[in-house]
């Protein structure tokens, strides 16, 4: 049993497709505000600008990339989980939204 066989669970792909956004999500504050202390100001910035949902929905892409890798290697159960975990963050996604950023709509 190979690497790729040993991955290939519904779990795992839950906990990158969890994960990696995170990553992606402190790569943004490394790279473009890292002025700001984390997590609590740049939260709060990102909330007072109402970008909080959109710079969500960036990570959130960062799915798809993963979705796509492990489609090539034929990781379905993987995949499985990358998907449940996408429902995960428009869930998230709509929290934020209409809670958290009501003026917009």
């Amino acid at each position: 049993m190979n690497r790729i066989q040993k991955a290939d669970r519904w779990w795992i792909g839950l906990l990158v497709g969890i994960i990696f956004p995170g990553l992606i999500f402190m790569l943004y504050w490394l790279f473009f505000h890292h002025g700001i202390s984390f997590p609590g100001r740049f939260i709060k910035y990102l909330m007072n600008g109402y970008l909080l949902s959109n710079i969500v929905k960036l990570c959130g892409l960062g799915n798809l990339v993963i979705f796509y890798l492990a489609l090539n290697y034929k990781m379905d159960k993987f995949n499985k989980g990358i998907i449940l975990s996408v429902f995960l963050y428009v869930l998230l996604i709509a929290y934020i939204t209409y809670y958290h950023e009501p003026e917009l709509l």
